[in-house]
């Protein structure tokens, strides 16, 4: 059976649900942060969401088909400068769990400004309807991470099995015309701008 989204415009869905963080792991927030540390400079610095001037626009999206959700290596979908960033998730086969986080990063670091990671409250299964997702705070960097929140980390576990196929799409709306989203693929080491994985 086909599955659709539905929602205001069939395209932009906003929650504000979040799960309760306390038992995650402090690796988590580590692992994020050296996964952007990874990030030029230059390309963080784009990152000034809140502070644009222009109108609300769709200003980047990224596709991602068969995309592997593993066990212990994220998938890492990275929004720079968005006012709204959104997730429509679409899982063809198995599962997967979302880290869900934001913050304020200027340079290469967090600067102090408060931020969070924390995981999405249910696991998505492939027989569930397209699912979708936007973070919508003041933060400038706004991330969803595609992995197994229960096993990624666990001693003695292997990190490379997959567990779900997906298909994902991300958009990035704002006020300033430099907004950005970034793919990182941890398995390969590598980050990926929008245009190298959809060209045209």
């Amino acid at each position: 059976m086909k599955k659709y989204l539905y929602g205001f415009g069939a395209l932009l869905l906003v929650s504000s649900a979040f799960a309760d963080d306390s038992g995650l792991d402090q690796s988590i927030k580590q692992m994020l942060t050296a996964a952007k540390n990874k990030q030029l400079t230059s390309e963080l610095k784009v990152a000034k969401a809140t502070q644009g001037t222009g109108p609300l626009l769709l200003r980047d999206a990224i596709y991602l088909y068969n995309l592997p959700i593993r066990v212990g290596y994220v998938q890492l979908l990275s929004g720079l400068g968005c006012d709204i960033f959104q997730l429509v998730l679409d899982l063809e086969s198995g599962y997967s769990d979302i880290w869900i986080s934001e913050g304020i990063y200027e340079g290469l670091s967090l600067d102090g400004s408060g931020g969070y990671v924390r995981a999405y409250p249910d696991r998505i299964f492939d027989h569930a309807a397209m699912f979708a997702y936007a973070l919508y705070t003041g933060f400038n960097q706004k991330d969803f991470q595609l992995t197994d929140t229960k096993l990624h980390g666990q001693p003695g576990v292997d990190p490379t099995p997959i567990v779900g196929w997906a298909t994902a799409f991300a958009y990035c709306f704002s006020t300033d015309p430099a907004a950005l989203i970034k793919y990182y693929d941890e398995i390969n080491d590598r980050w990926y701008f929008s245009n190298e994985i959809n060209p045209g």
